[in-house]
């Protein structure tokens, strides 16, 4: 067959398909003759005819007798059609397709074969399946896990969310925390008391699991209850996320001052011995009320807890802090007070918050009057980046022709550079800055970017 010859073959073959689209469209069930037609494509060995027709089994060809001819193709395709063909079935949502599903589920010899019947349960399957699919969240095959939590998070039904927090009670361990997160999924509010429970379990997973859900679904009213949560949660990333849950709930509180006086009288209800553990939630919240509440614990006369006061200060969402902390680094006598103090100082100078550029590189300007080591003035230099103005770049500059500084203010000026809208109305300045970086810096990835950005080029981050 030439070429012209194919062109042609072709051309017919997709005004047929498309003369049979629109009889299939207009008809509520398509005639038989027609269904058998469009079968005949999905076991074609063309791919364009193959997606012509999976496209009919998502969208066109309605009834229950078509999604039974389509069925029936199944089972003479490769693995790879399989799949193909249960996800348009899962598209098409025509329940009649279940019992089929269900067989290759259970009987296919091919992974991805079961986890395209898996997922597709989530819009075909119904309750009777919540147990086969709440298994397989324990299943060696990640895959296989994916596809049931995608299902069970997916799968309709008015009591599906009920069933799933009554496995809660006699589940424990991974498969406790992946229904957590399924019920979560759900947005099922009813769950939230199970959630609870959950967030002082003994296993790690498990609480993680129900505070993320907590964060998700909690209101003002639940967050007394979930701050045995953080109390319980193993200091690191767990106790980190653990507040983050709670301050996200927090969040959800519009006024600043209704959410302070909740979170203090919540704060009120866990033992007087463990509330200073909850200082660095309080720093995460926020808010002006709460600056008076952390700040006298921060100056007060027990160092343990000016300690926790201090790190409460440098989560803080906002610059407004950054006055008290450097008062506290400016005071104090104790080198290591001052330093933690000097670095909640620049974290909280350098917060991209609604300060303009220009107030940010301001703070940074007055945090390196201050600055009385080489490190306290590397960390200025460092954190100046996240002031996007050529100003920037004009006050880190002069540390190029220093060696003991040269190496961070190459890697701050890149970081500079890397925004567009800084540099290109100061290509002058910028390249010239970047030549200097390109001959100074030891680090191949600097110099890679600085060239790059003098050729108005972008650049990412791997």
């Amino acid at each position: 067959m030439n070429w012209r010859t194919f062109s042609l073959f072709i051309t017919l073959g997709f005004a047929i398909l498309a003369q049979v689209e629109s009889i299939v469209r207009a008809a509520d069930e398509a005639p038989e003759e027609l269904l058998k037609m469009i079968a005949s494509l999905l076991v074609n060995k063309d791919r364009e005819f193959q997606a012509a027709g999976l496209d009919y089994v998502r969208k066109g060809a309605h009834g229950e007798k078509a999604t039974k001819l389509f069925i029936e193709q199944i089972t003479s395709l490769p693995s790879e059609s399989q799949v193909s063909l249960l996800n348009a079935l899962s598209d098409r949502g025509d329940v009649s397709a279940r019992p089929a599903v269900i067989d290759l589920s259970k009987n296919s010899k091919d992974e991805s074969v079961r986890v395209a019947a898996f997922r597709a349960l989530g819009s075909l399957g119904s309750e009777s399946d919540l147990p086969m699919l709440a298994e397989l969240l324990a299943s060696k095959s990640t895959a296989e896990q994916a596809a049931a939590r995608e299902s069970l998070s997916r799968i309709r039904g008015d009591g599906v969310s009920r069933e799933l927090a009554k496995m809660l009670g006699g589940a424990s361990g991974p498969l406790k925390a992946s229904l957590i997160d399924v019920l979560s999924r759900r947005r099922a509010k009813n769950a939230v008391e199970a959630f609870v429970a959950a967030t002082t379990d003994e296993n790690q997973k498990v609480r993680e699991a129900a505070m993320n859900a907590m964060g998700q679904l909690g209101g003002s009213d639940r967050i007394a209850v979930m701050l045995p949560g953080i109390l319980k949660a193993t200091k690191g990333g767990e106790r980190d996320n653990a507040e983050k849950q709670v301050a996200l709930v927090c969040s959800r509180i519009d006024k600043e001052d209704q959410r302070a006086d909740i979170l203090i009288k919540a704060m009120e209800s866990v033992p007087v011995q463990d509330r200073d553990q909850l200082l660095s939630l309080v720093g995460r919240v926020g808010g002006k009320k709460l600056v008076d509440y952390v700040g006298g614990i921060a100056t007060g006369e027990d160092a343990s807890r000016r300690k926790l006061a201090i790190d409460a200060l440098s989560k803080w969402p906002d610059g407004s802090v950054a006055k008290m902390l450097k008062e506290i680094t400016e005071k104090t006598a104790d080198a290591e007070e001052r330093n933690a103090a000097f670095q909640a100082y620049i974290k909280v100078c350098a917060a991209r918050d609604k300060r303009s550029d220009k107030q940010r590189l301001d703070s940074m300007k007055e945090a390196l009057s201050i600055a009385k080591t080489p490190d306290e003035k590397k960390l200025v230099i460092n954190r100046s980046r996240t002031a996007y103005a050529v100003e920037t770049l004009r006050f880190v500059l002069p540390f190029l022709d220093d060696a003991e500084f040269d190496q961070i203010t190459c890697e701050t000026i890149v970081e500079l550079a890397h925004h567009r809208e800084v540099r290109d109305p100061n290509k002058a300045e910028f390249d010239k800055a970047l030549d200097k970086v390109i001959e100074k810096s030891k680090n191949a990835t600097v110099v890679e970017r600085a060239k790059a950005y003098k050729k108005g080029e972008t650049w990412s981050r791997s």
